[in-house]
């Protein structure tokens, strides 16, 4: 099918003031409850799309990060033998673990949400929506520092939190925010319209039944849009634009050397590198069919 450009237009703007106060009302009500419970040894902060604004209306969860100030899981796998021997020597594992701790923020959660149904999942605990509120997915997290060149010296600061499969997880939400909105502004103001649009019409492809639903997860798509050059935004339409991105995006994907040399928008983390669940063929299936759908 071929998209009218006014749907474009609408698709590439970010959700209503009422819709935005629901998620301030979702934050509002667990900054509360952590901060009751735990103080200021933790830090409580949106990340992903709303964080990012690149949320759109029918998707407008938000994620809040609880992260432990005090309790790291830390990289040091780039540390030579005696730098390593050195931290081994200075920083020893705390007796309290990440189970613990999320452990905690349910049950906190539990008590400050009776009869709202709060479900833990592997990577969060969830609180459903209401009237007053969008859906919440808390996100327990430790502070991570990646070492590099020494014992006392981290390359950078992220977040590191264990699923409940024992999977570990590494994400750079502050350098994520801070790249999105600097390729934003690089682009005249062009990067979360991009990204929005394509939101939409992932949605619209599922509801279609031409991808499935876990085939490009919004992290996924704002990734793929980052890593495209500033030229490719620069159209006198958002159709022409879009068509740019998923071109390159697709043709991208084709070649493993450019393929392996895409970034999370953090730019400390690869897209594809080392995952198994994120492959460019995924990518290039999302943006094929983003392609027909907007031809």
């Amino acid at each position: 099918m071929s998209i009218r450009e006014e749907q474009l237009v609408s698709w590439s703007k970010a959700p209503s003031d009422t819709e935005d106060q629901r998620c301030l009302n979702a934050i509002s009500q667990v900054v509360q409850a952590m901060t009751s419970r735990f103080g200021s040894d933790v830090e409580v902060y949106t990340q992903g799309s709303h964080k990012n604004r690149t949320n759109i209306r029918v998707d407008s969860d938000v994620d809040i990060v609880v992260q432990h100030k005090h309790a790291y899981l830390n990289d040091v796998s780039s540390l030579d033998g005696a730098a390593k021997a050195i931290y081994d020597t200075h920083f020893t594992p705390l007796d309290y673990t990440f189970q613990t701790f999320k452990n905690e923020v349910e049950a906190t959660l539990r008590a400050a949400f009776p009869g709202d149904a709060v479900e833990r999942k592997n990577k969060c605990i969830r609180i459903p929506g209401n009237t007053y509120r969008v859906n919440a997915d808390v996100v327990p997290a430790f502070t991570h520092h990646r070492m590099q060149g020494g014992p006392y010296r981290a390359e950078a600061e992220g977040i590191k939190l264990i699923a409940d499969d024992g999977v570990h997880v590494v994400s750079y939400p502050v350098q994520h925010h801070n790249n999105g909105r600097q390729k934003h502004t690089d682009t005249a103001l062009h990067f979360k319209k991009a990204v929005r649009i394509l939101k939409h019409i992932r949605r619209e492809l599922v509801d279609a039944g031409i991808i499935h639903k876990d085939l490009a997860s919004s992290h996924f798509i704002e990734c793929l849009v980052w890593n495209q050059p500033h030229s490719t935004f620069q159209e006198d339409t958002f159709k022409d634009m879009l068509n740019n991105i998923v071109l390159d995006i697709s043709m991208d994907m084709d070649d493993t050397t450019k393929a392996n040399d895409y970034a999370e928008v953090s730019d400390l983390l690869w897209l594809f590198r080392g995952s198994a669940k994120r492959t460019p063929a995924d990518a290039k299936v999302f943006a094929d069919a983003a392609f027909s759908y907007i031809t």
